[in-house]
């Protein structure tokens, strides 16, 4: 649909359009559309990190849930596999960083806060390789801090009540001469924290006082100013009983045009306003409107008449859910003033409908339901769970205010989970209040308009690897086949290179920590021989992030706290806490995967289930040998590997670690040692119409070294960046549950990946406590609900 709008100026008359708010080409040849639809094309992804605190003691475990969204859906990404997170300090030194793999959009991990940690800030950043393109806040970046119980004698910073900063903001950028401007105001103490209820005056140069104001809880307000050119303004302002004076420190324009809005029920006016002066010159002149959010957009053409001011009214349900961006661009396209506004329709949260508990001696399992969640969809959450009382959890944002608020604006929001949160008529109030003190938004209009998008980042799904061929391979004048054999759970795969491919690629690999690559080439002649190939890894490193963009720190309460010597003898953490947590890691693995062997190894169906022992390694050597000597026949080249049964003329269906193998090739004279047992069910019984023709179930040993390979067949790489694995979050130890400092920074819990059933509900279980709890719960389905709540729970 192509919608092109011409508006007139219509003085005491309310023009009404309603925007359609679709993508749409407004004008073939207009610039604006063009370079726009350019910029916004690539698609865009936001990152957010739900931690489990903001403040920890040393020697605890930073714990996170990540959630990779499109930022145009604001739905889970289903392409991304890759997340960076790094940890940096005040210098932006990084003193940790970890590849994360994400699967469905979500991923979860923890950091150890060890002896490379002071007591202080820190910066825990989250992206994608494909968010390094891109200029706008789309990565996460958020200050935790660190408190070293046995150097830091007090955990809060005394706010020095006579320095003070104060913002004086006109609405759309500009204070223009002769006409009633909207002023927002910022009021901040020396930490970057908004003052509370600070009440001010505006005087003008003969010091008449002309209006007052008063910030809200986070500093916050706004006042009505005419200015005049030749006078200046300042503001009074009292604060704790003393008093400061700041000049409004803006230039005032003798021409130009403002945007200003108002929101009544279902609709926000648009006022384009200008003054006397201006109006001479422009009158006639086109300017355009656009009202855009990234992704969609509408664009009108817009003349002054015969009067200085022209409204529109435009319906909340015509444009996007969450920030929109009315830019005004003057005949000659360029920019003039820009404001945004925030539609809170169509936003979809989530809460519990019940939460209930079942109490043993011991412990506790908490029960969740979610009555208005979709079943059919996908869903996950992570849950912190702390003392009711917590001073520990104080960050700024929840994802939905990093998703929908953040990546759009240049400024830091002090607690922007606020307006996320219990959502009101008054927190729309204050949001757009907000917004006036914002400015321009994130996406930079110069850049637009005289930048080429410059894609330079991929999208990255595992590790590619490069295998480039000798010059005795490259030579050979014939195909040649190559064994990856299994990489972490992935399953062994082949590939073959042509007579004239200089390289082939292996994709889509997702390599962990201490795993290497192995590869052999397959001969008809001598079987498996180790691989001679030159490996090239992409990626090879973790890029770098341009992060200049300040964050906030967890705000402190303000009041100093009690020594913390007195409770350095209560909460145990030490240096063997480490191993512990490894042993545990290890211990738990190896249980899971004995259990599941054994399910295998008892509850098999209509088959005969052979563990291979090292006789039966070094006597058979191969599986082809092996299976030959159980009475099967085999025909093993080096494109398949088939199996016959005496039952069916049709070849055995095989299975490699319970996947189906289509490709038999990568069995093709393929070791015993590699196989830990086999089961082999020559009628088939059990196993449906696909195994009538009898199966072959082969699975692999738990490898951990080359060790357990035949070092004659395979070459073993070592890669410069692997996957980090997921490791089980482990709770502090206290030894006092009841006191204040366990109640102010203490953990109960933390659960980073849980799914809600068919029937709405979830559970977890924890050590029981002796005080009420909060849990912070955060969550995403698949259809781009959010699940976001603060719930307390008592205990008694």
């Amino acid at each position: 649909m192509k919608k092109h709008s011409t508006i007139n100026s219509c003085p005491f008359v309310f023009i009404l359009l309603l925007l359609s708010f679709v993508s749409i080409n407004a004008q073939e040849d207009s610039q604006i559309l063009d370079r726009y639809k350019e910029y916004t094309e690539a698609a865009r992804e936001v990152v957010y990190l739900h931690l489990n605190k903001s403040n920890y003691i040393k020697g605890e475990d930073i714990a996170f849930t990540a959630y990779v969204l499109d930022k145009k859906d604001k739905k889970p990404s289903f392409l991304t596999t890759n997340l960076y997170v790094s940890i940096v300090d005040k210098d932006d030194t990084i003193l940790k960083q970890k590849l994360i793999k994400v699967v469905d959009g979500v991923a979860s991990n923890t950091f150890e806060i060890d002896s490379l940690f002071k007591s202080g800030h820190y910066k825990i950043k989250a992206y994608t390789n494909w968010m390094l393109n891109f200029n706008e806040k789309n990565y996460f970046s958020e200050s935790i801090r660190v408190i070293d119980a046995d150097t830091e004698d007090y955990t809060d910073e005394k706010r020095i009540d006579n320095k003070i900063d104060a913002q004086f903001l006109p609405e759309s950028g500009h204070l223009l001469n002769g006409i009633v401007n909207v002023v927002g105001v910022v009021i901040k103490d020396q930490l970057g924290f908004g003052i509370p209820y600070a009440k001010g005056e505006v005087t003008d140069k003969n010091n008449e006082v002309l209006t007052s104001f008063e910030t809200n809880q986070f500093g916050i307000g706004k006042f009505q100013l005419l200015p005049e050119i030749g006078n200046h303004y300042n503001v009074n302002i009292k604060n704790t009983n003393k008093d400061f004076t700041f000049n409004i420190n803006q230039n005032i324009e003798d021409e130009g045009i403002i945007i200003a809005l108002k929101s009544l029920n279902s609709k926000v006016f648009v006022s384009l306003i200008t003054n006397e002066k201006t109006l001479e010159t422009i009158k006639n002149k086109r300017h355009t409107l656009m009202i855009h959010n990234g992704d969609e957009f509408d664009i009108m053409d817009v003349y002054f008449t015969d009067s200085t001011e022209i409204t529109k009214a435009i319906e909340y349900s015509s444009t996007a859910t969450g920030i929109n961006t009315l830019t005004l661009f003057n005949e000659n396209d360029q920019p003039i003033a820009e404001r945004l506004f925030f539609n809170y329709e169509g936003l979809s949260i989530l809460k519990t409908d019940t939460v209930t508990t079942d109490k043993t001696k011991d412990s506790v399992t908490v029960n969740l339901n979610f009555k208005a969640i979709n079943a059919d969809t996908f869903n996950s959450l992570s849950i912190s769970v702390l003392p009711q009382e917590t001073k520990s959890y104080t960050s700024h944002n929840n994802m939905m205010s990093y998703v929908f608020l953040e990546p759009y604006i240049k400024g830091t929001i002090e607690q922007s989970r606020y307006y996320f949160t219990d959502i009101d008529a008054k927190k729309k109030y204050e949001l757009d209040n907000l917004l006036i003190t914002q400015g321009w938004s994130s996406y930079n209009w110069d850049k637009i308009f005289n930048t080429e998008p410059d894609i330079k980042f991929a999208f990255e799904q595992g590790i590619t690897i490069k295998a480039n061929l000798t010059s005795k391979d490259k030579n050979s004048g014939k195909e040649i086949n190559y064994l990856l054999h299994s990489v972490s759970n992935d399953a062994p795969r082949t590939f073959t290179a042509n007579d004239t491919d200089q390289s082939f690629l292996i994709e889509n690999t997702f390599p962990e920590e201490a795993t290497t690559i192995k590869l052999s080439k397959m001969t008809e002649s001598d079987g498996l021989l180790p691989a001679t190939l030159y490996l090239q890894y992409f990626p090879s490193n973790i890029p770098p992030l341009n992060d200049n963009n300040k964050v906030l720190t967890p705000k402190p309460d303000y009041k100093l706290l009690e020594s913390l010597s007195q409770y350095r003898s209560n909460f145990i953490f030490n240096n063997t806490n480490n191993v512990q947590k490894l042993d545990e890691v290890t211990i738990k693995s190896n249980v899971n995967n004995n259990k599941q062997r054994l399910e295998r190894l008892t509850n098999n169906v209509g088959g005969n289930i052979d563990v291979l022992d090292e006789q039966d390694k070094t006597t058979y050597t191969t599986l082809t040998n092996y299976l030959i000597s159980k009475g099967l026949f085999v025909e093993d080249t080096t494109n398949a590997l088939k199996v016959f049964s005496s039952y069916s003329a049709e070849p055995m269906l095989i299975y490699l670690d319970d996947m189906i193998l289509f490709d038999t090739s990568i069995l093709n004279r393929y070791s015993l040692s590699n196989i830990d047992y086999i089961e082999i069910n020559k009628t088939g019984i059990g196993q449906g119409l696909r195994g009538e023709s009898g199966v072959i179930k082969i699975y692999l040993n738990e490898i951990s070294t080359i060790s357990n390979y035949d070092k004659s067949t395979i070459k073993e790489f070592k890669l410069p960046l692997t996957f980090s694995v997921e490791k089980t979050y482990y709770m502090p130890k206290y030894r006092n549950t009841g006191d204040s400092f366990y109640r102010s920074y203490g953990v109960v819990g933390w659960k980073p990946q849980l799914n809600i059933d068919k029937n709405g509900n979830t559970s977890f279980k924890l050590e029981r406590p002796r005080i009420p709890i909060t849990l912070f719960i955060e969550g995403i389905t698949s259809d781009g609900s959010f699940i976001i709540e603060e719930k307390t729970v008592l205990m008694n």
